[in-house]
């Protein structure tokens, strides 16, 4: 989210530099956390997916991926 949103640089009175998130609204944290969840999932079903097509063979690893993508499909509308 720091480099979706933006960030600055504090330096603080014991002189240790501090990192703050410059966050707009709520709204916009929600819009960030929601793509950044959203990309660290399709990642893991897509490595799942492949470990699937590689442990159980090519036919049901493409049932398994079809179902997957509808459900993705089904979850994005």
């Amino acid at each position: 989210m720091e480099i979706k949103l933006g960030s600055k640089k504090v330096i603080s009175e014991s002189g240790k530099v501090l990192h703050e998130v410059a966050i707009g609204s709520k709204e916009q944290a929600a819009k960030c956390m929601e793509r950044v969840l959203r990309r660290t999932v399709m990642v893991s079903s897509a490595r799942q997916a492949v470990s699937g097509l590689l442990t159980v063979g090519a036919v049901k690893a493409a049932r398994y991926v079809t179902k997957k993508m509808e459900k993705a499909w089904r979850s994005w509308t």
